[in-house]
């Protein structure tokens, strides 16, 4: 038997629905002063650094000059890197993550290894106006790693780690997990992470260049799909409001993959695009928009995006958002040249991207 509702009912409805609304609003705005905060920044290339301004008041230069001193006093006998690296990179913003996370219990020289350069167009098929971009990379980085792949991480033993994920691991082991560990304490969980950090390297980072790449609108919007489709299996390891807070008390879980209080080794692995995935909304249309009104999936997704950047150690390894909507105008266009690339237009998932075949050279 259909009831019609009450005026009480309507009123309870239509402030719950304004309530999610609000919610939603204030996640969006704290992952949006996100991005207008990285603008401050202006991102490196090869063989540029960031100096400390000396426009600073004396005062300010000396409390900094004090606290580098106590830092580098902490800092001897800690684990000391080299790390190369690159500002646009999201693999290479996965060992940044991890490097920031265990900030205080190593060091790390940070050696900026990728650039652009512009050739000639080798395939005429391609649409684009202007030539191609192919990266530039140091090289100390292909003495180091000669794949010329970033993240590459060296110790001060010479030992040569790559590979993200990998890195991500190597991180948190080097330093025993530090104050918050990345890797989750038993074998059984550990095991569980890897396996998902997989899963979304595959589908939602994979799916990401895509989008991108791929120039057929048909390929795009399938492409965008199966992101959607797989940040509703990660939501499904995200807790809901009422497993968190009690009478405004913390439960025992918390807001991050599997109900982690601090953000692990799936975390760090999807960040990196989730961040990024807004940039469909600049360089294809508002169809290519992750919408958390679509789905109580996506609501979570977009509170666990909100929750991550919220973070210090994560906030501050964002890229210029600015000047990366430009770089990653070349894969837009279809005329970047990269390993990942020239695999997404032959046809491939990112992932599958072969070290030889699409290392193109010349």
């Amino acid at each position: 038997m259909h009831t019609t509702p009450t005026g009480s009912e309507e009123e309870a409805e239509e402030k719950e629905q304004k309530k999610e609304e609000q919610k939603r609003v204030a996640e969006e705005d704290i992952i949006m002063k996100s991005r207008l905060l990285s603008n401050a920044f202006k991102c490196l290339s090869p063989g540029q650094t960031r100096h400390m301004s000396s426009s600073l008041g004396n005062s300010i230069q000396s409390a900094i000059d004090i606290a580098k001193e106590s830092e580098a006093e902490a800092l001897k006998n800690v684990p000391k890197m080299t790390y190369y690296s690159a500002w646009f990179c999201p693999f290479a913003h996965r060992a940044t993550l991890a490097l920031e996370r265990h900030r205080g219990f190593l060091s790390y020289e940070w050696v900026e290894s990728l650039g652009w350069e512009k050739r000639s167009k080798t395939n005429e098929e391609i649409k684009t106006k202007h030539e191609n971009w192919y990266h530039y990379k140091s090289p100390d980085l292909l003495k180091a790693n000669p794949l010329g792949m970033v993240p590459t991480i060296k110790d001060e033993f010479n030992n040569v780690i790559t590979e993200s994920i990998v890195c991500i691991q190597y991180i948190d082991e080097i330093v025993n997990g530090g104050k918050e560990p990345i890797l989750a304490s038993s074998a059984a969980e550990r095991a569980k992470e890897r396996v998902m950090a997989d899963f979304v390297a595959k589908t939602i980072c994979s799916k990401y260049y895509s989008v991108l790449v791929r120039q057929e609108e048909t390929e795009q919007l399938e492409a965008f799909g199966e992101i959607e489709k797989a940040i509703e299996k990660f939501a499904t390891h995200l807790v809901d409001d009422d497993d968190v807070m009690i009478d405004g008390e913390k439960r025992e879980k918390g807001r991050f993959f599997n109900g982690r209080q601090t953000p692990g080794l799936v975390d760090l692995t999807l960040f990196p695009w989730a961040w990024r995935l807004p940039v469909f909304e600049t360089h294809r249309d508002e169809r290519f928009k992750i919408d958390p009104a679509k789905s109580v999936g996506l609501r979570k997704y977009m509170r666990w995006l909100r929750d991550m950047v919220s973070r210090d150690d994560v906030s501050r390894t964002l890229p210029n958002w600015e000047e990366y909507l430009q770089h990653i105008t070349r894969y837009a266009d279809g005329s970047a040249r990269s390993k990942v690339a020239n695999a997404v237009r032959d046809g491939r998932n990112a992932h599958e991207y072969d070290d030889e075949k699409d290392d193109v050279k010349e």
